[in-house]
């Protein structure tokens, strides 16, 4: 047979790569749950501003404490979480994390019968938390159900439902806090949250009885089976430094505009 042929059979299958294999059809439907549930609580804090303010009489830089300690969960927890994934596992670190998602939401009940700001902040901060174990989790879990050909389209395919999330959560949290003129009405802003809640427990319960594949990570070594450490990547430090200024750009510019 003709080079060139054998060249076109092999890119026929190529393209016959499923994006995900059968056999992770099921596990990678939760993993893209949990895409859009981070963005969802992402997306309600722009709304929760507004409301904040008025509700409790605060002023707007007062109100920016919402996404302050939001992120303080994810400085304070993104360690701790590489650290209890790399010990006890993938799986039981989305549980985990699932578990402080629903509890920090169910933490709005208090907040909203006190009327307590600073309540409200920490229910944030334990959310904070949680969501900090499951981008920690996800998004190498994403890539690693399927064919490694196919592991970046079902990445961005799995991260446009945070996406979904973020359009899906103003829209429909606004319903429930804002009058058809835009003002803050009667809406009880423990509602949203309490619903969330229930939803993320019940996903938790799910991931902690289905079978899942576990993502096995081994030791890199150099040419003389040396081990080779994390800082030694160039593009991993320019990546974390890219990071850093996105971040400190985006959320301050996103949530101060969402209050103006």
């Amino acid at each position: 047979m003709q080079p060139h042929l054998l060249a076109d059979e092999d890119v026929m299958k190529q393209k016959r790569i499923p994006l995900v294999g059968e056999q992770y059809l099921v596990p990678f439907i939760l993993i893209t749950s949990l895409f859009f549930l981070w963005g969802f609580a992402h997306a309600i804090l722009d709304v929760l501003n507004k409301h904040f303010q008025e509700l409790l009489d605060i002023t707007k830089a007062h109100s920016a404490f919402i996404q302050a300690m939001m992120y303080m969960g994810y400085f304070v927890m993104a360690i701790p979480a590489g650290l209890f994934i790399s010990r006890f596992g993938y799986r039981r670190g989305v549980v985990f994390g699932l578990v402080l998602y629903g509890v920090g939401s169910l933490l709005f009940i208090p907040g909203q019968y006190y009327l307590s700001f600073n309540m409200f902040l920490f229910a944030l901060f334990v959310i904070g938390c949680g969501l900090t174990f499951l981008e920690t989790a996800a998004n190498p879990y994403a890539t690693e159900l399927g064919a490694k050909e196919t592991a970046a389209s079902r990445l961005n395919f799995a991260q446009s439902f945070n996406g979904l999330g973020c359009i899906c959560a103003p829209v429909l949290v606004g319903l429930l806090l804002f009058s058809e003129d835009g003002n803050s009405g009667a809406g009880n802003v423990a509602l949203p949250y309490v619903g969330m809640g229930i939803v993320v427990l019940l996903v938790a319960l799910v991931f902690s009885k289905i079978k899942l594949p576990e993502i096995e990570h081994g030791v890199e070594v150099d040419k003389d089976g040396h081990k080779v450490g994390l800082w030694s990547h160039k593009l991993f430090i320019f990546g974390l430094l890219v990071c850093l200024l996105t971040k400190s750009g985006r959320f301050p510019l996103t949530a101060f505009l969402s209050i103006m």
